[in-house]
């Protein structure tokens, strides 16, 4: 009865379900809970405690609760995808899976002597019959195929905590650093702390120039330079410059200025926030420099103590503590009222994770302002954080004050350059402050002639990125040696003549946990692989040229992650670059079908994008067009002299993954006219072209800065590289465009093939069709035959296998022939389709969808054949059947 009375239970939620799985997953017996705490930077009072937060917090970090495990890994051996990494040890099945690049099961129990194998029959009990027996000294188990010697469990042990502790360094630097409440020292907290500090302020009385830009504030302004007369502290000079505005603002700096000698007004032509700070720069007299915006405002004691702290501790400069308003985000205008606070110590390390110095908030010496040569007039945003780094770099980080000083107003603003530039500025100003290019350039003669660099930048994608490694290294061992039909020893030689070394330098752009740790599991015992991970994504731009920074060969590969390089791929590249016109190569990319990818990069013109040549093409097009020489290539795969590469100063971050490889290109040529980039066919690469999360959100932007960069500059049009392949360039397919902000659309080429005759041969004045043969692994050497078969006729022909019988160049095709056992292939618009053999054809569906047909079991038709039919049954040698 009292069951019957009790109310339902309410349903189990998410977390409920998380928290089920956490005491079970105690039970395992498998936590390495040092490990664990040294990866999130926590401790826990318990082992439940620790895989809780665990469950409930792992979500895109890919946390991982033993070095023994590591989950994306272990789901990828498992047999069944569906099951998470816990439930399959749950499950306990009889199937011994590796679980980490360093743990295989079943080579852990074949190991084992034969009373304890028989006891250990599951993926878990092998976890836990290691972790109770192993100690130090014990050999790891490592799965198949990792390199190297087998590190012991003391040694794997010591590599992951410090792999752990790096990654929780990175997440502590990379933390939200906006807090809901204060929970700094008030007024009264820090003028005791800076009592010395204020004695001297008092006594010395130095001069501090207050530098205000404006342009077209009215509305703000006065707020900002009355915040300025409220000081507590008076000895001040505010220099407000008028960047040309055109609103009341000249009005409003006129009226205050009136009223107190100390504000000094300067009106200039507009040329920008930089410009207008450089011109108030150049006006202070003051031993001391301070900044503040139009639209933000001081408290009355900002002064006062960031001098007192500043002369206190002996610093260079000091920062103070803000308060924000809004997220800088369209949502800010239903939600004006969001508060946050900003403010803290920081290192060098810190600050190149992200700026966390405003400059609202800064105070430095005026010599040490001077030193820095003032603002880039360059950079469009993050103008104050090119500031910071420069200031940090000569002068150490500014100290902090514990202050509540500023008011900053964070709401979205589509006026302010912070809410309409893209974010790639970001890279922009960090880019020359961590890396030192006048330093690489002097040691670029030292780099190692007998070395290749190949960079790889990585963005949360660790089993293509294995592959990718795994091939160059691989190909490096046998020497370079070519696959290919005709190869010699000398292919696999540079133009040293010896075997080319690697190393490969993996810039991981701040992915989940889970990428460097497990790549740095397998290639741990790889003398000639480097992993590093950044704290933020730097895109691929800023990522290339940090590996490219870290590298140490003379020539230098840039390769995309999603690549697989073919065997003998990278001789014929280095010994294209023995020709000093060249400046850069890329070797032949295809599609894992078979179609090319990209053979070059062609241009439509001015306000025209490039595209790849060829792309989705037979590779037999690229063979026929025999185009080597380019104004662009893709760097997706290419290899340049590393000299070259930091003359130029590597690709341009104002790029975020999208187009500066062609800036790159076309930046070399402007310094050598003469120069001009490679196609290497002889070279082979396979490019699967994956798309990494939030690759083309910069899309737009990349477009308007290319376009702004090289109109009225773009290559002229390339139709003629076409010709060769016997093709052409008929127009150029405008696609749609990505808003009015940007007046440049995507193109596409529209290629057509024009009817021709035979030249010579038997077939002399007949006509020359483009034959595709659809063929199946178990007709492959039926389809060869036939095509050579078919060549000897003077006609042009393609082998196309199952991937790629739908490829977007079919349109080119003028027969399409299938050549099936097993498939079924949907017979193609346009063109003349026959089926050979259809007594062979497995499916009853497929005979019926071909009009045209030969060999074994062929239709008598009555059907009328029109020249061009009758020619194709000529052709295939079926010419007895046109009198049926």
């Amino acid at each position: 009865m009292a069951r019957r009375l009790r109310p339902a239970p309410p349903p189990l939620t998410v977390e409920d379900r998380q928290l089920r799985w956490a005491r079970r997953i105690v039970e395992f017996g498998i936590l390495d809970r040092e490990y664990f705490e040294t990866m999130v930077g926590r401790r826990f009072e318990s082992d439940i405690a620790a895989i809780e937060f665990y469950m409930l917090n792992d979500g895109s970090r890919g946390l991982s609760l033993s070095p023994l495990i590591e989950p994306e890994w272990l789901n990828d051996q498992q047999p069944d995808s569906r099951f998470s990494w816990y439930d399959f040890l749950h499950q306990e099945s009889t199937d011994l899976v590796a679980t980490s690049p360093v743990f295989d099961a079943a080579r852990y129990v074949a190991e084992l002597d034969e009373t304890d194998r028989a006891a250990v029959t599951t993926t878990l009990g092998a976890l836990r019959h290691f972790v109770r027996n192993a100690d130090t000294t014990t050999l790891m188990p490592v799965s198949a195929g990792r390199r190297g010697e087998r590190p012991t469990w003391g040694r794997e042990r010591a590599r992951s905590l410090a792999v752990a502790r790096a990654f929780a360094d990175s997440q502590h630097r990379t933390r939200r650093r906006y807090r809901p409440e204060w929970g700094g020292a008030d007024t009264a907290e820090a003028r005791t702390r800076y009592a010395a500090g204020l004695a001297r302020l008092q006594a010395e009385r130095p001069l501090v120039s207050i530098v205000l830009p404006t342009h077209n504030r009215a509305a703000q302004l006065e707020r900002a330079m009355l915040s300025v007369s409220d000081q507590t502290y008076d000895n001040w000079q505010l220099i407000v410059v008028d960047d040309g505005s055109t609103d009341e603002t000249p009005a409003v700096v006129e009226r205050l200025s009136a009223r107190d000698p100390r504000m000094t007004p300067v009106a200039q032509a507009p040329a920008g926030a930089s410009a207008a700070r450089n011109t108030g720069l150049a006006a202070a007299t003051g031993t001391h420099i301070a900044f503040l915006d139009s639209d933000n405002a001081w408290r009355s004691t900002h002064l006062e103590l960031a001098l007192a702290a500043l002369l206190q501790e002996g610093a260079s400069a000091v920062h103070t503590g803000l308060r924000m308003i809004g997220l800088n985000n369209t949502g800010d205008a239903a939600d004006e009222s969001k508060e946050t606070f900003r403010g803290e110590e920081g290192d060098w390390s810190d600050l190149v994770a992200g700026n966390f110095i405003d400059l609202n908030a800064l105070v430095v010496e005026a010599s040490a302002a001077r030193s820095l040569g003032g603002f880039d007039t360059t950079l469009k945003r993050w103008i104050d954080y090119d500031y910071v780094l420069r200031l940090s770099r000569d002068f150490g980080v500014p100290r902090y004050v514990d202050h509540l000083s500023v008011d900053y107003d964070n709401t979205f603003d589509p006026s302010r350059l912070s809410s309409r530039e893209g974010a790639s500025w970001q890279e922009v100003a960090l880019a020359p402050n961590v890396i030192d290019w006048a330093a690489l350039a002097d040691a670029a003669p030292d780099r190692r002639a007998d070395l290749v660099s190949i960079v790889i930048p990585v963005y949360r994608e660790w089993r293509m990125t294995r592959r990718a490694i795994d091939a160059v290294l691989a190909d490096a061992d046998r020497g370079g040696a070519s696959d290919r039909e005709g190869a010699s020893d000398s292919d696999s030689a540079s133009d040293h003549g010896a075997p080319l070394r690697v190393e490969v330098v993996v810039i991981d752009n701040a992915s989940q946990r889970s990428v460097s740790a497990t790549l740095a599991a397998w290639f741990a015992a790889e003398p000639r692989v480097r992993i590093l991970r950044q704290d933020r994504n730097r895109n691929f731009a800023l990522g290339s040229d940090l590996g490219l920074a870290a590298s140490t060969g003379a020539h230098v590969v840039m390769l995309n992650n999603d690549t697989e390089v073919q065997p003998g791929w990278l001789a014929p590249l280095v010994d294209e670059l023995s020709d000093p016109a060249v400046l850069g190569a890329q070797p032949l990319l295809l599609y894992p079908n078979g179609t090319v990818q990209a053979a070059g990069t062609v241009f439509g013109g001015d306000k025209v994008l490039p595209w790849h040549f060829l792309a989705a093409h037979p590779r037999s097009d690229a063979g026929r067009a025999d185009q080597r020489s380019f104004s662009a290539i893709t760097a997706a795969a290419a290899i340049f002299r590393a000299g070259d590469l930091i003359r130029w100063r590597g690709f341009d971050p104002i790029f975020a993954n999208g187009l500066e490889d062609v800036d790159l290109c076309l930046r070399a040529l402007d310094e050598r006219p003469d120069g001009r980039f490679s196609v290497v066919p002889e070279s082979v690469v396979v490019h699967h072209e994956s798309v990494a999360p939030g690759r083309s959100d910069a899309q737009i932007a990349n477009r308007r800065h290319f376009d702004e960069r090289w109109q009225g500059r773009y290559p002229r049009i390339e139709a003629s590289r076409y010709a060769a392949a016997g093709l052409v360039l008929a127009g150029i397919e405008a696609g749609e465009p990505k808003g009015h902000d940007v007046l440049v659309r995507s193109s596409r080429p529209l290629i057509v093939r024009p009817p021709r005759d035979v030249s010579e041969g038997s077939w002399a004045g007949r006509p020359s069709l483009r034959w595709s043969l659809k063929h199946e692994a178990s007709t492959f050497a039926e389809a060869d035959a036939l095509a050579s078969r078919l060549r000897d006729l003077g006609q042009e022909v393609v082998l196309d296998a199952p991937d790629a019988w739908y490829r977007s160049s079919a349109s080119l095709d003028d027969v399409a022939v299938a050549l099936l056992r097993d498939g079924r292939f949907v017979p193609q618009p346009g063109a003349v389709n026959v089926l050979v053999d259809p007594a062979l054809a497995s499916d009853p569906l497929v005979a019926p969808a071909f009009r045209l047909q030969i060999g074994a079991g062929a239709p008598v038709s009555a059907q009328a054949l029109d020249d061009r039919e009758r020619l194709i049954f000529e052709a295939l040698g079926a010419g007895d059947g046109l009198d049926r």
